[in-house]
């Protein structure tokens, strides 16, 4: 007991040293960029993470924007730009938290990127209604914002096509004979009446109230005449999406406004029968994360490589064909299994077993070595192995173990400080 006493003592001391440094060099920076004719660390690093986002190298980008955050937490301006470089890598959580954090500290039209970010970020994780809500916040606070227009289109579409698609829609026509309606994602509509079915293509309108589609026939095989020209439809759903409203011209083809008249049919929402599907979706989360971490780990080295200021093509396209096969690898696992991963090399949730252990040391190592994840997060073994606090990062390298910065003493923060002030008046 008491020999674990004196070691949470002194790794207490160590990260009270650590604190103390920090806080040394944000004063130290802070100096600086107050300085005529010098510039900050922070503003130096923020330089080289542009340049290399401008290269399109996106993880090497975000590192710099983090080196800067270190010594200038609150700059909104870095939040923006690493949150920008994580949705280029498809880091969406991890934008979404650096956007968040920005507007927290100025939710303002200054910081309309934040707001851009924060939407971009929803949207990329599948959250349609959360991401129309935060474009539309955004646009409230500047209304002419194309990118945050953009966004909230694209929601609105992806939202549109869910409650379209992956059923069937079914109604009378007016002599009593059944019609059926099906829509696809890639934008297919497919309209079948007493065993016959005619395909079309379909193009939703999603800025306007009620919402619309422009419907264009296909040519029907072997009839050798010309498709019917494009029908606007207007279109609403009801009750809790069991029904769907559709009403086009009769006579005119201009866009319906109400839906009345002869053109207006009322669609009972009936659910398509689904093949069980296997494959991976089949085994179960975990052995499908180990999986993906084994060769996230195979593709990542576990150390960034130095990129000099300005690198060589062929250092940017090795940086650049090493991110694209690790955003490769994400999309065919999923977001569901790159979250498990993120949660298990964060400590947020122990390892099962020895193996998945290593596993996800090796996945924490990485991430840390990039700063996507603090270096004082933990991976938690099993219960039944724990592992004492110096063992969790056997992979680190020995600089990262030896960055324990000498204690400064009371006064001295002081001393230096001054001496910097001279130094800097010269």
């Amino acid at each position: 007991m008491a020999r674990e006493d004196a070691a949470d003592e002194d790794e207490e001391d160590v990260q009270n040293r650590k604190h103390e440094f920090l806080n040394f060099r944000r004063q130290l920076d802070s100096m600086r960029s107050k300085q005529e004719g010098l510039e900050s660390n922070a503003d130096k690093l923020k330089s080289q993470g542009n340049q290399f986002f401008q290269l399109g190298l996106f993880s090497q980008a975000s590192m710099m924007y983090s080196e800067a955050l270190d010594l200038q937490p609150e700059n909104t301006v870095l939040l923006n730009n690493r949150a920008m470089a994580y949705l280029k890598q498809g880091m969406s959580e991890e934008a979404l938290a650096d956007a968040d954090r920005s507007l927290e500290l100025d939710p303002s039209k200054e910081n309309i990127k934040a707001f851009w970010r924060r939407a971009q970020a929803l949207l990329d994780m599948g959250l349609h209604e959360k991401a129309e809500d935060a474009a539309s916040a955004g646009i409230a606070v500047q209304a002419n914002n194309t990118h945050l227009a953009r966004v909230r289109r694209k929601a609105r579409e992806a939202i549109a096509l869910r409650r379209l698609c992956g059923v069937d829609w079914v109604g009378k026509m007016e002599n009593g004979v059944e019609k059926r309606y099906s829509f696809s994602q890639e934008g297919e509509m497919a309209m079948t009446v007493v065993g016959h079915t005619l395909k079309a293509a379909f193009d939703l309108s999603v800025e306007c109230t009620p919402q619309s589609m422009v419907v264009k026939m296909q040519p029907i095989a072997g009839s050798g005449s010309a498709p019917p020209p494009p029908v606007p439809y207007i279109y609403s759903f009801h009750d809790d999406d069991k029904e769907l409203w559709i009403c086009h011209p009769v006579g005119s083809a201009d866009l319906p406004k109400k839906f009345e008249g002869p053109g207006f049919s009322r669609l009972k929402r009936v659910e398509q029968e689904k093949e069980e599907e296997a494959g991976d979706e089949s085994q179960p989360l975990d052995v499908r994360c180990s999986r993906y971490m084994r060769e996230f780990c195979e593709i990542l080295p576990l150390l960034p490589p130095q990129l000099p200021e300005t690198p060589s093509q062929e250092e940017v396209s090795q940086e650049m064909l090493l991110m694209e096969r690790v955003t490769k690898l994400k999309k065919q696992f999923g977001r569901e299994v790159h979250q498990r991963a993120m949660e298990l090399a964060k400590g947020a949730a122990p390892c099962e077993t020895e193996e998945v252990y290593a596993l996800v040391t090796g996945l924490h190592d990485r991430l840390v070595a990039r700063k996507v994840i603090a270096a004082d997060c933990q991976v938690v073994g099993p219960a039944e192995t724990a592992k004492a606090p110096d063992a969790l990062n056997t992979n680190a390298p020995p600089a990262e173990k030896a960055q324990i910065q000498p204690k400064i003493e009371p006064g001295l923060l002081e001393i230096m400080a001054g001496l910097v002030r001279k130094l800097c008046c010269k």
